[in-house]
């Protein structure tokens, strides 16, 4: 579901969209007004104003692709209780930068006395309770916001409900948002074949204090395994398994990839074991290629069953992880807490 509120053209103003609905892409191109020397919009998909008229349930915005707008590519405002997941966003914030040269300068940058944000990426504006999970970012510039949370006033904003498994390719992440934004390893995630040249420093730098994302090189070789996030119930109990070796926890993770690599293994996982003389170990489960998990429901999406289902079972200090292949046939994403 995507909803979204345009604003009205003011007089001497000018919009710039188009829409392809088979992919949900959607290209915003900017908002001028021509009495004056500044960009008031250009933003891409773009919920918008429902805090006070939306009441119960939530809404999501979900599986976009946002490409080529003004200034961000996917803004989720003033709405509480959203779902902010599977977006793609790439080449967006196109509006100058006055302290970066544009070359070449088309006509309507001429006049141009102000600078957009330093944003292009995904912005959460003075909303509660959304959650975040597995977007793919590139920010044009180093010192763009990727990943930014906004609140009026001078307050820390909302916090975010629950969130994980987003990549950033190229850009900087907000400080309060940075604990569920990682570095991606292959920056195709992010719509483009590898990132454009690093940028330079510009003249001056955003107030805000980013966490630390380094910006990526060319791609490397993805991980042989996806972490996903599972909360307290990370054992698939209706996916074929067996319950391999425990391990101590500084080298559980290794020992029991390994494990998987050696046998034949589409996924594993780790949790405290329970045995009374195992105290302080983790315990390695591992997940058969020779199998399909049963019932047949179990085989897609297993750790959010909207109907109720039961296909995780409840551990301590769990940890998930897959090959990307059959996290994409099982359709495995995080929990949405």
């Amino acid at each position: 579901m995507l909803m979204y509120e345009s604003p009205l053209p003011a007089p001497n103003a000018f919009i710039l969209n188009y829409f392809s609905a088979n992919k949900s892409e959607l290209g915003w191109g900017y908002t001028i007004d021509q009495k004056t020397d500044y960009i008031v919009d250009g933003m891409g998909v773009y919920v918008t104003r429902n805090k006070d008229t939306y009441l119960h349930g939530q809404m999501e915005l979900t599986d976009n692709i946002a490409y080529g707008n003004g200034i961000n590519g996917v803004v989720f405002h003033r709405t509480d209780r959203g779902v902010v997941k599977r977006n793609t966003v790439y080449n967006n914030g196109v509006i100058p930068r006055l302290e970066y040269s544009e070359l070449p300068a088309e006509d309507w940058m001429v006049d141009l006395k102000k600078s957009r944000q330093p944003y292009s990426g995904i912005v959460i504006n003075n909303a509660e309770g959304v959650k975040l999970w597995s977007n793919n970012v590139m920010a044009r510039y180093d010192d763009d916001y990727a990943y930014n949370l906004e609140v009026d006033g001078s307050g820390p904003p909302p916090p975010l409900a629950a969130g994980g498994n987003n990549k950033v390719c190229r850009g900087l992440v907000d400080e309060y948002i940075g604990g569920v934004v990682w570095p991606a390893t292959d920056t195709t995630v992010c719509g483009v074949p590898s990132p454009p040249a690093t940028t330079p420093a510009p003249s001056t730098s955003p107030t805000k204090s980013p966490v630390a994302v380094p910006t990526t090189g060319a791609p490397t070789e993805p991980a042989k395994y996806v972490e996903i996030s599972c909360g307290g119930a990370c054992h698939l109990i209706q996916w074929p398994y067996d319950m391999g070796n425990a391990y101590a926890p500084n080298v559980a993770h290794a020992a029991c990839e390994l494990d998987c690599d050696l046998g034949v293994c589409k996924a594993f996982s780790l949790q405290d074991d329970y045995r009374p003389n195992m105290v302080g170990m983790m315990r390695c489960f591992l997940y058969r290629e020779d199998g399909e998990p049963s019932p047949e429901v179990c085989a897609n999406d297993p750790f959010n069953r909207a109907d109720g289902g039961t296909c995780a079972y409840a551990t301590s200090n769990g940890q998930f992880f897959i090959t990307p292949e059959a996290k994409e046939m099982y359709n495995v994403y995080n929990l949405e807490e």
